[in-house]
């Protein structure tokens, strides 16, 4: 070797290989904790155990998140974060053995050696020219041209943008920094008389070797270490400040896409704990607090990525409602941090979500028609939430002056008319011929089968149609 490896290095007369150790016992440590506190409020949460239906959970799992299948519908954004994803998958083999080289001098993962070895370190070196692509156009979109899905309005709180430049900034350090600690090796090799190994074309690592091939061999040993220790740096503190915002579902989209909702078009029970026949026994309906959500609606709030896609499909958001999918959970996901603190005492916040964290009129404007659903790329549920939340209000008494009468009908009549169950058919007596709608009774069969809601059996417009 021409360089000394960050593993024989020293500091001051330090060894380097203390700093190599340190920091990664220190950065998992800290991982560890914010974690476990994270862990609190799913552990405290509603059941909702799935584990049903495991081919098909795992099927979904690669389309959805591993190809990454629902990304292009929104083409550029998608495709960046498409080249973002798949560098981050191909670069995790190099982050890893990287942390290891610090006190290890030429470790190399199993498998990782002669000819794979070799095309790997080809693929990598393209995949870190591609993410730093990739960062470079998405900070330039968000910061300068800003999509109109991405702004927050005043009563949601600050901006996301800076967070949003911050990470992106935190990733082309990495990339930047491996290609440099690649780089200078390189660079010294040739200059030695070494005969380097390929360098692909069109690549950081190739550029910064030409920038540096006549750097003298002190300051490329200095380029060595500082690139493997900014690099080290650079990933456990991004590792522990993944957790701190929307940037968490690198860690939790691949649970929450596992644990989708496999049935569309249901609305989940009161409880999954609680038969139907025992709902009497319940001294609360619906959510009230934080803890009355689901494991996987918590996992939810975690898992958002501030996308904005469910928000520009809203049909209630688009027609000027005050309801935002995307800051249902946003919101959700700040209450969580709020009463669930990484240090220092739980905070003393108002348990009660309606009023605090969510407004009536914002959960009332849902209808349901889960097109956010559709469009979120990791599977986010609204539905069931918003459900959930207005289930709690009818039971606390808060439902809208408009619902009122209605609800009061369901509730005596059975439908929101309140007109008499045995009038439910009278529509059909006026038709004839063809359009005669025969009634079954028990133990009747028919080749085809009508079936006939409340407003199609009570309402005079629907009768005509």
């Amino acid at each position: 070797m021409v360089l000394i490896s960050p593993a024989d290095a020293s500091f001051f007369g330090i060894p380097a290989y203390i700093f190599s150790v340190l920091i990664p016992v220190v950065g998992i440590g800290l991982f560890a904790y914010i974690m476990n506190m994270r862990l609190a409020p799913l552990l405290k949460a509603s059941p909702d155990l799935r584990f049903d239906r495991i081919p098909e959970r795992i099927s979904n799992l690669i389309k959805l998140w591993l190809i990454q299948y629902r990304q292009p519908r929104y083409m550029l954004a998608g495709v960046l974060h498409i080249m973002i994803f798949a560098g981050f998958i191909i670069l995790s083999v190099r982050s890893t053995s990287l942390v290891v080289i610090g006190f290890w001098d030429g470790f190399v993962l199993p498998g990782f050696g002669g000819i794979i070895g070799h095309v790997y370190n080809i693929l990598k070196d393209y995949a870190a020219t591609m993410v730093l692509s990739a960062c470079i156009i998405a900070a330039v979109r968000r910061g300068f041209f800003k999509p109109k899905r991405y702004a927050v309005p005043e009563k949601y709180g600050k901006d996301h943008t800076a967070e949003a430049v911050f990470v992106l900034g935190l990733i082309s350090t990495l990339m930047i920094s491996e290609s440099l600690f690649e780089a200078s090796f390189t660079a010294a090799q040739i200059q030695g008389g070494i005969k380097s190994e390929y360098l692909a074309p069109c690549t950081l690592v190739r550029l910064f070797k030409n920038m540096l091939i006549n750097t003298p061999a002190s300051t490329l040993q200095n380029i060595h270490i500082g690139a493997y220790f900014v690099h080290d740096l650079t990933f456990f503190f991004f590792l522990c400040f993944l957790p701190m915002g929307k940037h968490f579902h690198v860690i939790t989209s691949i649970f929450n896409v596992f644990f989708m909702r496999l049935n569309k078009g249901n609305i989940k029970p009161v409880r999954y704990d609680v038969d139907d026949s025992k709902l009497d026994e319940i001294e609360s309906f619906g959510v009230k607090k934080l803890e009355d959500f689901t494991l996987k609606h918590i996992l939810d709030f975690y898992s958002c990525a501030d996308c904005g896609r469910c928000s520009d499909q809203c049909p209630a958001n688009a027609v000027g409602r005050p309801l935002s999918p995307r800051f249902i959970s946003i919101k959700g996901r700040d209450h969580s941090f709020k009463k669930y603190p990484l240090f220092g005492k739980k905070d003393m916040v108002d348990d009660l979500l309606m009023g605090n964290v969510y407004s009536e009129d914002e959960i009332w404007s849902c209808t349901t028609c889960g097109a956010c659903e559709q469009e979120c790329p990791i599977m986010i549920e609204y539905i069931d939430k918003i459900v959930d939340l207005r289930r709690g209000m009818v039971d606390e008494g808060m439902v809208p002056q408009s619902l009122q009468k209605p609800l009061s009908a369901l509730e005596k009549r059975g439908n929101p008319w309140g007109k008499m169950e045995k009038k439910r058919a009278d529509w059909t007596k006026e038709l004839s011929g063809e359009c005669r709608v025969k009634m079954l009774e028990k133990g009747e069969t028919s080749g085809t089968l009508y079936f006939v809601d409340s407003i199609t059996s009570y309402d005079d417009r629907m009768q005509n149609i």
